[in-house]
């Protein structure tokens, strides 16, 4: 029954991933020059692979956008649609298949967004791509970004399960995640000072998940 949930889930979504992930690799192609794509977007020959900020902007946005898609896509979307009602009478706690819906969508935005990064850092660390040294944790920013960009997929998720109104409260918990977001990717030492913050942050959106989708109403 998991198994087939994943799929109708991961069914669902790809569309909104070919999309980001197109968007990704399309930012790829232009910064490391491959044809026809390199014209499109204006990068220096000087910028260093992964501390230029042209890339880690591009891909910061694309992965916000990726996040809030997805998260309104598996909540208010099958809402809209009716589909909680059929999904929600299956013999299994409701706590597990939103725990599946959300496993399935953060496994999508990581493939869509970490894939084009981890390509990005191959071809850095193969010799005669780049006229500059490149070391591994370099590429430490961007898998930040990932993780706490992350955020933005939880509360969206719990926006749009939220029986409140649109223009109401409804995308309160999207709002309230935007400053603990621009916190954490300046923050300094982000292994040791944000990350307990962004595990508890995790801890929070996604046990106010299992409750609102536990205690709501579907009829």
């Amino acid at each position: 029954m998991f198994k087939a949930l994943a799929i109708k889930e991961l069914r669902e979504v790809l569309g909104i991933a070919f999309l980001g992930l197109g968007a990704h690799l399309f930012l790829l192609m232009c910064r490391i020059g491959a044809m026809p794509f390199a014209p499109m977007l204006t990068f220096h020959d000087y910028d260093i692979p992964f501390i230029d900020t042209q890339f880690d902007k591009g891909a910061c946005v694309i992965a916000i956008v990726l996040a809030i898609a997805l998260g309104f896509r598996q909540s208010a979307w099958e809402n809209g649609r009716g589909t909680y009602q059929f999904l929600l009478h299956r013999p299994i706690r409701r706590e597990a298949i939103f725990l599946t819906k959300l496993g399935v969508g953060l496994g999508v935005f990581w493939v869509c967004i970490g894939g084009p990064i981890l390509l990005y850092a191959v071809w850095a660390a193969l010799p005669g791509r780049h006229p500059s040294p490149f070391e591994w944790s370099m590429t430490a920013w961007l898998w930040q970004m990932c993780r706490v960009v992350s955020l933005f997929y939880f509360g969206a998720f719990l926006s749009g399960l939220r029986p409140a109104r649109w223009f109401g409260t409804r995308v309160l918990p999207l709002i309230a995640v935007a400053l603990p977001v621009s916190l954490l990717l300046t923050m300094p030492w982000p292994w040791l000072l944000g990350l307990p913050v962004l595990l508890g942050l995790y801890a929070a959106l996604i046990s106010n998940i299992c409750y609102v989708g536990r205690m709501r109403e579907y009829s």
